[in-house]
């Protein structure tokens, strides 16, 4: 958990008001969930890896009864919540009867993971996710995938890739290579560790898991071939495929190739997984060039809120969150400024200046829709006007003794 200067929560403000006002656009509402949620929910399953990282909230008064025979499931009945999908999931669930449908999403906030401290790692950070819920075919993949990458374009990143594949196409790769169903999640959790161990560390960690060497090497003929591979293609190595499935990848990527119109590219990766145990359709990451991680990352989640309704039927759901840290971590290193939509002028005041005038000279500024910081003129002006220009202020003005302050550009 870190302090963040005024410099770095200018530019949050900046990136979540950017983001917002691109999902606005395309019809998305913003909710907020609670950061607490119930123990029982938080470790259900749904989270995968991310519920081993979670931080567990002591029962409170009377609930909490510590004695000898006390075990750790006894102590808490809470938690922080560690992503926004499964808070949003029993959002849905416990308020769908007073939600449209189908049900468009925003939600930007804080969720906590006990991480181990490195760079990059942090154990509180924020998520920026768009959700879309009750709404079938693969026009939610494309909308929630065009309404991302419009984001990261007016942030002005280029040259990014969307990755696409379909958690229904994994499991019929390992279907045919020949994997035991029960075992399916074991490969999927290694070859999810292919980008930082690469492929023949994929092949050699199959191996030491007991997998058959004719089903790792049936398995690994085809992932070896994601890069060239499209939909067009999968029949060749995947004779029995559904249909629908390459029907439905061939739908999305050419809709968004279409609207994409050469600012950023798009294409199949076989070998991308997705960690979160709860996907079951289509999944998608974003990547930008020079940079190892992915910035924005999702898919389909059909199954999760049906069973927290108790009920055995789908509700369709999609969602695709930006890695609002990293693009942030991104453009502070790249000493990115923000678009001012007001003008930042400086005012600065001698230590005698009447301070009945000065006040009226600063909020006449005001009343032009400029962003005024009155401070008191030191010594060395220059250095003080170059130190604000940092900050933004491109512009300054004196105290008048006449009231009438002028504005200048601060060069």
């Amino acid at each position: 958990m870190r302090d963040l200067l005024p410099e770095e929560v200018a530019l949050r403000q900046y990136l979540t008001e950017t983001i917002l006002g691109v999902y606005q656009s395309y019809g998305f509402t913003q909710i907020e969930t609670p950061c607490l949620e119930h123990i029982s929910l938080l470790t259900g399953g749904e989270g995968g890896e991310n519920e081993k990282m979670l931080f567990k909230v002591l029962k409170r008064g009377e609930k909490l009864i510590i004695n000898e025979n006390t075990l750790e499931k006894d102590l808490s009945d809470s938690g922080l919540r560690f992503d926004l999908t499964v808070p949003l999931s029993r959002y849905y669930a416990t308020n769908r009867e007073k939600l449209p449908k189908p049900f468009k999403a925003i939600q930007i906030g804080n969720v906590w993971r006990a991480e181990r401290p490195q760079k990059g790692r942090f154990r509180q950070f924020v998520q920026c996710d768009i959700d879309i819920i009750g709404m079938k075919g693969v026009a939610m993949e494309t909308e929630l995938i065009m309404a991302t990458s419009e984001a990261l374009l007016q942030l002005s990143f280029q040259d990014f890739e969307v990755k696409i594949n379909d958690r229904r196409l994994l499991e019929a790769i390992a279907a045919y290579s020949g994997f035991p169903s029960e075992e399916v999640g074991k490969a999927f959790i290694i070859l999810d560790k292919a980008d930082k161990i690469g492929i023949h560390k994929v092949r050699e960690e199959l191996a030491a898991s007991g997998f058959e060497a004719t089903a790792i090497q049936r398995f690994m003929e085809i992932i070896e071939k994601g890069g060239i591979l499209t939909p067009d293609t999968l029949t060749e190595v995947l004779p029995e495929i559904q249909p629908e499935i390459i029907n439905d990848l061939k739908e999305v990527i050419q809709a968004v190739t279409h609207f994409a119109q050469g600012r950023f590219a798009v294409r199949l990766d076989v070998t991308l997984v997705r960690g979160m145990g709860y996907y079951t359709g289509q999944i998608f990451e974003i990547g930008l060039e020079g940079f190892q991680s992915s910035i924005a990352g999702g898919g389909r989640y059909d199954k999760m809120i049906g069973k927290m309704l108790g009920s055995k039927e789908d509700v369709p759901a999609c969602g695709f969150s930006i890695g609002f840290e990293r693009i942030f971590m991104i453009l502070i290193e790249k000493k990115y400024l923000p678009a001012i939509s007001k003008d930042k002028i400086v005012f600065l005041y001698p230590e005698t200046a009447n301070l009945t005038s000065l006040m009226q000279q600063a909020n006449m500024l005001r009343t032009r829709g400029k962003i005024v910081l009155t401070e008191p003129q030191k010594k060395n002006m220059r250095k003080q006007l170059d130190e604000r220009k940092n900050q933004g202020y491109l512009f300054f003005s004196l105290y008048s003794e006449s009231g009438t302050p002028e504005i200048r550009a601060n060069q």
